[in-house]
């Protein structure tokens, strides 16, 4: 291809190109919105009580309900823990452990089954390890509110248990704010 005939190709798509503007809005539509939809979820989730002074309202919002995660587990994972919870009940702890333990080998990224070895742990007076075996479990919660919660608690009692009071109040309070 020579250059006359590259040159006659792009001389018109830049002239083309050169004379697009956008589109206008009217001067009347800028900084407007438009009204909000009646009846949405929004309004619903917002509480709207009178003040005690006039044509005052105050607007608080509330936030949906948690709603529990059930985890999911493999069969084998499954069946181990009804394994260990049947040891559990056994009191047969270290066997329990070792059923836990084996579990996290098929699915090492189950906050649960962190938080179940964690459970064992405090159980067998191994305070620390039990809270940090509580914080893995907190690591791989996710969305799951109530693993977050019951995580803190463990590790609340844990640190109290061991002496770290202050350790176990800010481990509280982190529990309560997920209430």
């Amino acid at each position: 291809m020579n250059w006359k005939s590259f040159g006659a190709l792009l001389l018109p798509g830049l002239l083309l190109a050169g004379c697009y503007t956008a589109p206008q809005r009217p001067a009347a539509e800028i900084g407007q919105r438009p009204p909000p939809p009646e009846n949405s979820e929004r309004e619903s989730a917002v509480v709207v009580a009178p003040a005690r002074e006039r044509d005052i309202q105050i607007s608080a919002y509330e936030p949906a309900p948690a709603v529990p995660l059930v985890p999911l587990h493999s069969k084998a994972v499954d069946s181990l823990l009804k394994a260990a919870q049947e040891q559990e009940r056994n009191n047969d702890l270290n066997g329990a452990v070792g059923t836990i333990e084996r579990a996290l080998r098929i699915e090492p990224r189950n906050g649960h089954l962190w938080y179940r070895l964690a459970n064992l742990r405090y159980t067998q007076g191994q305070y620390g390890l039990a809270s940090d075996l509580a914080s893995k479990s907190l690591a791989l919660a996710g969305a799951d509110v109530v693993l977050k919660r019951d995580s803190w608690q463990l590790i609340a009692k844990a640190k109290r248990a061991s002496g770290d009071i202050t350790g176990a109040k800010v481990a509280e309070r982190k529990a309560r704010m997920l209430n």
